[in-house]
């Protein structure tokens, strides 16, 4: 079975006749909004327009979509590079339409319209959302001039300062000697990062230092990078007139600031016991009194520690789990499979990490994973393809209601990994059940603990970035202060991380600043979703689906609200930790 995905049904190459006609084809498209933008006069122009723009966004996903796809498994190809380079531009070009669009909605509602009722009358009650969210983003828009520079000069600014960490990171390679043999080799950094989850802590502790000995490196061009990115935000931030890069964050997300402010409410009062959770597993792995150490936080623990997986064992494990869920999700799970469009193995020149991008022209979805084999890769594998599922649930509306907002794009991902683990923990025998609850407590700690240091050294940086460019120093010293914040007496201070701000991807979007507090979102929302589930499982799927279904045509309250949920109330949060503090609770007795 292949383990590359295979991108054909997207478009056979570069060269192919139908990419080049559908390149070709964009820009007249963008010129025929941009026309019709400049001569507004009613509401039925509004909706002509917006059906433009579907088709614009439909043909322009799945260009983006292959290039990008193609990039992040080579990032050396030059045709992907050219063609990620001239669609921006080509993007650029459509800002000033979208300012007269929100402006024309703008002007509608002061003037006393009903936007809803508007758009129900003109046939386009599905986007009415949408345009009264453009109505309201106008008053955070420059004027058509300024918004068209800004996003033409994205791709020699933020963008373009993404692409080198990209390659930079892809092309990393350390110097490895492994403990048990003696032999050194040259390694890519993905392959080395994997290590972290060897069952050996020597291998452990070597692979951290060969990881950290290789940064020095890139340090200056990441840093370069990270402070031409984080500058960028901070002008036009304020030039939006956002008091801070997260109010527009938030606005994009369609997210309440109460709403955060309660979850970290949560967070704050329960912190301690994820600390805890740290200090037992370092008496349990390395008998330390003074914390974990960093490279020991992946250490597996429990009986089959040192067990791998083939990749065909992690399809089965996760299509079989997923269809005592529900039969559709399975079916996803395996026309991914059979379809190969999961990309599996690491390899010099792929990107790090995983991720789940669809392409809503074929209603499909593609997986990017590195997978070295560990159970936690199985569970990153569900998670992701839990991003695939949502996408299918999704493309179902218009394509202008399926950019739902981060928060809920991380609930559907890990409410997957809860799926997998929670029926594996009851199928798995006793010996092997310590191991998966310490997976779900590891995943759960980074989301909390770990994603709070990247929020608090994200803070940092942007405003230590108002004043003066960061040096790679610099930027080490504020993610060791978040660090130490973050995780407390959990971690042992003298082996933290200096240079997680150099490997994490999302420090690097000019578009999606603060890419951190989602994750502990979705985590938190997930397993209050999974208490109703756990309540009722027959009705809930269809519930659920449609949950998915909607999440990109209305607020995140809205959402919640439909399934009973008050994320800003504080208490919904703390009973979420709750389920997480059992599990806590369960580890420290298992590994007394």
């Amino acid at each position: 079975m292949a383990e590359k995905w295979c991108l054909n049904e997207i478009y056979a190459g570069f060269d192919s006749e139908e990419f080049m006609a559908d390149f070709l084809e964009l820009p007249k498209m963008a010129e025929a909004m941009n026309t019709l933008s400049g001569e507004l006069i009613g509401f039925p122009d509004v909706v002509t327009l917006v059906r433009k723009l579907e088709e614009y966004v439909t043909k322009n996903d799945r260009l983006s979509s292959y290039a990008n796809f193609v990039y992040a498994t080579d990032t050396a190809n030059a045709a992907a590079s050219k063609f990620i380079y001239l669609l921006e531009a080509l993007n650029a070009e459509t800002s000033r339409m979208k300012v007269r669009l929100a402006k024309y909605l703008a002007k509608v509602a002061k003037d006393g319209g009903n936007i809803n009722a508007l758009a129900k009358e003109h046939d386009a009650e599905d986007y009415a959302f949408q345009l009264q969210h453009m109505a309201e983003e106008y008053s955070h828009m420059m004027s058509e001039d300024e918004e068209t520079l800004a996003a033409q000069m994205y791709n020699t600014g933020s963008g373009a300062w993404s692409m080198l960490q990209d390659k930079l990171i892809s092309m990393l390679t350390c110097e490895f000697t492994c403990p048990k043999t003696g032999e050194k080799k040259i390694i890519g950094i993905n392959e080395c990062r994997n290590l972290a989850y060897d069952a050996d802590s020597a291998v452990r502790k070597a692979a951290y230092e060969a990881e950290l000995a290789a940064y020095p490196k890139i340090e200056e061009s990441c840093a370069a990078a990270m402070n031409g990115i984080k500058g960028e935000v901070n002008l036009l931030s304020r030039l939006r007139k956002f008091d801070h890069p997260l109010d527009k964050t938030l606005f994009d997300s369609n997210m309440t600031r109460k709403t955060l402010d309660a979850m970290f409410e949560a967070i704050d009062t329960d912190i301690q016991c994820f600390r805890d959770y740290l200090k037992a597993k370092a008496k349990y792995v390395s008998k330390s009194e003074s914390g974990l150490a960093f490279y020991d936080l992946f250490a597996p623990v429990g009986a089959s520690a040192e067990k791998t997986f083939s990749y065909e064992e992690a399809k089965t494990f996760v299509a079989e789990n997923f269809g005592k869920f529900s039969s559709e999700m399975e079916k996803v799970a395996r026309l991914a499979f059979d379809k190969n469009w999961v990309d599996v193995q690491p390899r010099e020149g792929k990107v790090g990490g995983a991720f789940c991008g669809d392409i809503y022209a074929i209603k499909q979805f593609r997986v990017l994973l590195n997978f070295g084999g560990n159970l936690s890769d199985i569970i990153t594998l569900a998670h992701e393809l839990g991003h695939g599922y949502h996408s299918m649930q999704v493309m179902q509306e218009g394509i202008l209601n399926t950019g739902y907002p981060m928060p809920l794009a991380e609930t559907a991902s890990t409410f997957c990994e809860m799926i997998v683990t929670n029926a594996a923990l009851k199928t798995l025998p006793q010996s092997e059940k310590l191991q998966l609850i310490e997976i779900g407590l590891q995943d759960a700690t980074q989301v909390i603990l770990d994603i709070y240091s990247r929020y608090l050294f994200e803070k940092s940086v942007f405003a230590a970035r108002l004043d003066h460019p960061l040096s790679a120093q610099e930027l080490c010293e504020l993610m060791l202060a978040a660090q130490r914040k973050a995780y407390g007496d959990g971690l042992d201070p003298q082996k933290l991380h200096p240079y997680m701000w150099a490997i994490k991807p999302h420090y690097y979007s000019g578009t999606s600043s603060f890419y951190n507090f989602p994750y502990a979102f979705g985590h938190l929302l997930a397993n209050g979703l999974y208490k109703i589930y756990d309540q009722d499982p027959a009705s809930f799927g269809k519930k659920y689906d449609n949950f998915l279904r909607v999440s990109g045509k209305m607020s995140i309250t809205e959402s919640c609200n439909q399934l009973g949920i008050d994320i800003e109330n504080a208490d919904f949060w703390k009973g979420a930790i709750d389920v997480i503090k059992s599990a806590i609770q369960e580890f420290k007795e298992l590994t007394k």
